[in-house]
């Protein structure tokens, strides 16, 4: 199971660079049996449709403290004490996918079960860049689902599956895409707010938002749209690590370790070289660049948009519908990264840090290097954890 969960915060990314959007957390309470619970709710609170609206609540089940502890990695054991079981529901609500369409999509909520009415706070964990439908939240309701930790802390957790996986399996994942991620993670926390005023769950005002790699990215994304977008209380603090801001950077980064590993590939991936090519080779790349980095086994279709910019040589576009990094928050960012990260590299904590520092926003961000040696990606995945843990929890209220 402990296996299991490092698996869970450890998926792959394009070209052989794993880009992996991971987080764990912990929680606890009792592992009494679940109460009956009605399949669907329809809810009595105010639910407009559009963009945000609740459909339907399914309870999955419930996860037990004692499993919830068994699945924590051995490097966060020590640290981290699980609080409550934790009452899992499959979550639908309507979001618009990468085509600006109204859709029906899903993620998983997760509620610790506690003792008494103690208002908790509302966390948003961003999931992982997942090869399989069946490892999407909604679809994997178990001790070792990061959503499920974070809610065995204390926090209401909301994980959208993401456009493209859960019940919307079969669309187009708006990968690296800022703006469509970032509507089904906001539309979804909309939703779950409002269900979970049905339930009469209770929470306490604070929000936060959390992810590592292309979960960072997402809540970075997400976090952007709330700020320009919405009135009303922003994240007490966003916690995000090694995530790939500025996409530009990223991919030249990835051409230069092809480069490196293959120079006649690397050549003629050549973005200058590429867009002399006629559409038809361009997609033949970007396809076996992008099956080269998902395998033959996924079952998730992968909007290539970002890539085909690249490809295209259209850096311009790629700032404009991909890159997060330069922009002017309104509420604290805590960004965490490895200095010896090659797959996501930590060029795009610095990039993000100094340009929201240009814009003022200095006194909002702080960032902490990870301390492990060699400080890469995946070796800096428990560090992440339980920092990110810590670090909330110091600032989180009712857990």
């Amino acid at each position: 199971m402990k296996s299991d969960l490092l698996k869970r915060v450890l998926p792959g990314y394009l070209a052989g660079l794993t880009v992996c959007l991971i987080v764990t957390a912990c929680g606890g309470g009792s592992a009494s049996s679940p109460a009956t619970i009605p399949v669907v709710t329809t809810p009595d609170v105010l639910n407009p449709p559009g963009p945000g609206h609740f459909d339907t609540a399914t309870f999955i089940k419930t996860i037990s403290l004692a499993d919830v502890t068994a699945a924590l990695p051995k490097e966060v054991t020590a640290v981290i004490k699980p609080l409550y079981a934790v009452d899992t529901y499959k979550i639908t609500y309507t979001t618009t996918d990468t085509s600006g369409r109204s859709v029906v999509a899903s993620g998983l909520a997760a509620i610790p079960r506690k003792t008494g009415s103690l208002a908790s706070p509302v966390l948003s964990y961003q999931h992982a860049t997942i090869k399989t439908n069946a490892e999407a939240p909604s679809n994997h309701a178990t001790a070792d689902e990061p959503a499920v930790l974070f809610a065995s802390m204390g926090y209401l957790v909301s994980a959208t599956d993401y456009v493209g996986y859960g019940v919307t399996r079969g669309l187009p994942h708006p990968y690296l895409l800022a703006t469509p991620t970032a509507l089904s993670v906001a539309d979804f926390m909309t939703a779950t707010a409002r269900w979970r005023q049905t339930q009469s769950i209770a929470d306490n005002g604070q929000v936060f938002l959390t992810g590592y790699s292309e979960g960072a990215y997402a809540s970075m994304a997400t976090l952007r749209y709330l700020t320009q977008n919405r009135a009303g209380a922003l994240p007490v603090n966003t916690y995000i690590g090694a995530g790939p801001y500025d996409v530009v950077l990223t991919l030249n980064a990835m051409l230069d370790a092809v480069r490196k590993e293959n120079p006649i590939v690397g050549a003629l991936i050549s973005p200058g070289f590429l867009k002399k090519l006629g559409a038809n080779d361009r997609a033949n790349v970007r396809n076996l660049l992008l099956s080269s980095a998902l395998g033959n086994n996924s079952d998730i279709v992968f909007d290539p948009a970002f890539l085909d910019n690249f490809l295209n040589d259209d850096n311009a576009a790629i700032i404009a519908q991909s890159n997060v990094n330069d922009w002017t928050p309104q509420s604290p960012i805590s960004f965490f990264h490895g200095r010896d990260d090659t797959t996501v590299p930590y060029g795009n904590t610095d990039s993000a840090f100094q340009a929201m520092t240009r814009r003022g926003a200095g006194t909002l961000l702080d960032r902490m290097d990870c301390p492990v040696k060699p400080a890469e990606h995946i070796p800096c995945v428990p560090a992440f954890l339980i920092n990110d843990i810590t670090r909330l929890g110091t600032l989180a209220k009712g857990l």
